[in-house]
């Protein structure tokens, strides 16, 4: 019997999965927008004619191997482009299985295993962080609300958060969180004119500003603190920024700190930024959209010292442990905070008095449907266990280290700038300029011919290694300057792998720099 067209994708795409490209098969098969447009129309055209009729299913089958063609692979070693890489297949097909169900998180009414998956999965997340103690009760509080045990038999009814569609959304619900804990009456009598400010590094994320623009509070209610120069938060800047504020007639609300900054991964100093808050009053968002994962090992869980201090924390699962997008969650101390602040008691939906409804958690929050994003991470937990996420962590930490170690001795060719825990900083130095010592602070010192030099070359390398599929390398300016960005999170990157990039940006330089007549 001839196998449908279902059968024929899923068949595509799970051997893409169980044999993603790697080695010297190419990162992306580049094509321009005309391109992709012309070779689709040889099978079925990208757009819609305005009468669109049925494609046969050979024509469909053979998009979607151009899908897979042309597409750029993130699970390829030499994918290092972005804050996320290297899927894990346990997720994908979790993931898969969680679609083909179809349902939505918000009520154990149509998601009953789910519901108690996402309740568990946040427990024991909520208990690394240390939001919850070994008993699954919430900290400083004994009698807790968790009915949860250090075996995780059982679920809590009220979990110390809840899954967001991405670090932004989460940041977003976390400043309303803060608000409304200073201002309850917001929620209901709306914006009064009081000037509400909120405090973030200079490396912070961009989620801050934009979360304060949909709350009606202005981007300028988001005041930027000095950073090291490794990008973390300087405490006694914050202090002082603080203090300016209120003499400036403002009401500081809240403040951000990072760990683990998009560029260099800086962590910054939790406990005193926890000091300062807990002076001021102030609610503590930690943003662990990246960095929130070395929790998982021993070796660098110190990073995050006092994030069991914070009243909220984001935590991006789709980035350093391989879940696909999204697989957000928002951890929050007082969890009985969501509903105080989001419910709206839809009686159509959230009725007391149906079978199970005190675990329903769609109130807490400002979604309502919500697709199920913790069957992957809860299948992908469960076969990998805690040890084989710390090693996940623990590799790239280890492939970060060999090539920091790499470009230092590389006799002055590649200098190294800056970059923390997975995240390694660098320029690519050309030979006519050697021998020339870069740091963050001596950039803008450079000659402007050298600077104008040094700030082309990342762009092209980068086009063209796609342009030849040899790798994705990130770049991103530094005081200015364009520099290249390897940030380490596939555990399925080797030493040889991180040669093979620095070769290339080697070769490419030289190509560049020296083209030949």
């Amino acid at each position: 019997m001839a196998k449908s067209l279902e059968e024929r994708i899923a068949a595509l795409t799970l051997d893409y999965v169980l044999h993603p490209p790697s080695g010297r098969d190419p990162v992306v098969d580049l094509a321009s927008p005309d391109e992709l447009q012309a070779v689709f129309a040889e099978v079925t055209a990208l757009g819609f004619d305005n009468d669109a009729t049925p494609c046969d299913d050979d024509s469909l089958v053979a998009a979607a191997e151009l899908v897979i063609k042309h597409s750029v692979h993130t699970s390829h070693p030499r994918f290092i482009n972005q804050n996320f890489a290297g899927s894990d297949p346990v997720a994908v097909v979790g993931d898969w299985l969680g679609a083909a169900l179809n349902t939505t998180g918000a009520t154990y009414e149509v998601a009953p295993v789910f519901t108690l998956m996402e309740s568990a999965v946040l427990s024991k997340l909520g208990r690394i962080a240390g939001y919850l103690d070994a008993e699954g009760d919430a900290e400083g509080d004994a009698e807790g609300d968790a009915e949860g045990d250090a075996e995780g038999d059982r679920v809590p009814t009220l979990p110390p958060g809840l899954f967001c569609p991405g670090g932004s959304s989460a940041t977003l619900q976390a400043l309303q969180l803060a608000r409304h804990r200073l201002r309850p009456n917001i929620r209901v009598d709306g914006c009064t004119g009081e000037k509400l400010t909120m405090f973030i590094s200079s490396s912070a994320h961009y989620a801050a500003t934009k979360s304060a623009a949909l709350l009606g509070l202005g981007t300028r209610s988001v005041i930027k603190v000095d950073s090291d120069s490794k990008g973390a938060m300087i405490p006694e800047a914050l202090d002082a920024a603080i203090a300016a504020s209120i003499d400036a007639g403002q009401t500081p609300f809240a403040v951000i700190a990072t760990s683990g900054t998009t560029v260099t991964a800086a962590f910054d100093d939790i406990n005193a930024v926890a000091d300062i808050t807990t002076r001021y009053g102030l609610w503590l968002h930690v943003d662990g959209c990246y960095g929130g994962s070395a929790l998982f090992s021993q070796k660098h869980r110190h990073l995050l010292d006092g994030v069991e201090r914070s009243d909220s924390f984001v935590w991006n699962l789709h980035k350093m442990m391989g879940m696909t997008q999204q697989c957000t969650v928002l951890l929050v101390r007082k969890p009985e905070q969501l509903a105080e602040c989001f419910a709206q008691q839809a009686d159509y939906l959230f009725q007391p008095d149906k079978l199970n409804a005190e675990y329903d958690s769609g109130d807490r929050t400002f979604q309502c449907a919500r697709r199920i994003d913790v069957l992957k991470l809860w299948l992908a937990w469960k076969h990998r266990g805690d040890k084989g996420f710390a090693d996940r962590i623990d590799h790239a930490v280890s492939m970060a280290e060999y090539a920091a170690a790499r470009i230092d001795a590389s006799d002055g060719e590649f200098q190294r700038i800056t970059g923390t825990f997975t995240n390694v900083i660098f320029e690519w130095i050309p030979p006519e300029l050697r021998p020339l010592e870069l740091s963050v602070a001596g950039i803008a010192e450079l000659p402007a011919g050298t600077r104008d030099t040094l700030h082309g070359l990342p762009p092209q390398i980068k086009a063209r290694m796609q342009t030849e599929g040899t790798a994705m390398v990130g770049y991103q300016p530094i005081e200015g300057l364009n520099t290249f960005r390897l940030l380490f999170m596939n555990p399925v990157v080797q030493t040889s792998d991180v040669d093979a990039m620095l070769d290339r940006v080697s070769e490419y330089g030289h190509a560049i720099a020296q083209p030949t007549s």
